[in-house]
């Protein structure tokens, strides 16, 4: 019996997966450029999205957005944002076809942006969990204990399960995007810092050396800047 247990969990899992597709990727968008995705969907199906800008270089007016769009089979936009750092779409198809999803950094001239999505293709409609009943044979006449255990018992903790573990993997990924997007503010700060430190000390070297050159100018009568400190105290 418990085979036939793990049997009905295994074809539920399958049945509660098969029609979700799920992907993760990071682009990088070059200043004024588009970068587009399509995406096959079936009718009924929902695709959501969800982007966040984890990078926009170290340059002094980078900004951490974007704009964000997603266009039907026929070209017409669904949604558009503009200069946004993060967002989310989602939305059931009345159609089938492939979707457009643009990130456009078209208004940037100098800064280059990475952004981080995940596109989520499934279907949403409730499965009929009962017609799995049917896989339990019918042990009464061998005499064997049967446990008293119904579908809908198990689909209810599945799904509690399924969305327990779907919950934690989206934390995980908010966590490492924003541990990403943290690092690299924090690298490029540092860079900043360093170059502007280096740029100071530079600056400060010069007017140590410019202090002794002038004073120095002020006792040697051959330097070419002594006859000019004479004229301007007999001045």
């Amino acid at each position: 019996m418990s085979g036939l247990l793990i049997l009905l969990l295994v074809l539920v899992l399958d049945l509660q997966y098969s029609g979700a597709k799920e992907q993760e990727m990071t682009v990088e968008v070059g200043p004024g450029k588009e970068e587009c995705f399509f995406e096959s969907v079936k009718q009924g199906f929902t695709l959501g999205v969800e982007y966040q800008v984890i990078d926009a270089g170290s340059g002094q007016y980078a900004e951490l957005d974007i704009n964000f769009r997603v266009m039907d089979p026929r070209g017409h936009p669904i949604v558009a944002t503009f200069k946004k750092q993060d967002g989310s779409f989602n939305q059931k198809m009345n159609e089938f076809g492939d979707f457009k999803i643009c990130f456009d950094n078209t208004f940037s001239y100098v800064s280059s942006k990475t952004v981080y999505f995940e596109i989520v293709n499934e279907n949403e409609e409730e499965l009929d969990y009962d017609d799995l009943a049917n896989i339990f044979p019918d042990y009464k006449d061998e005499g064997l204990e049967v446990f008293e255990l119904s579908v809908a018992d198990i689909e209810s903790r599945l799904k509690k399960i399924k969305e327990g573990v779907e919950k934690s993997r989206h934390l995980q990924d908010l966590i490492r995007v924003t541990d990403t997007k943290d690092r690299t503010v924090a690298e490029h700060n540092f860079e900043r810092v360093n170059f502007m430190s280096c740029f100071y000390m530079i600056v400060l070297i010069c007017s140590g050396l410019l202090q002794v050159l002038l004073i120095r100018s002020l006792f040697d009568d051959k330097s070419r800047i002594n006859p000019l400190w004479k004229k301007a105290f007999n001045d």
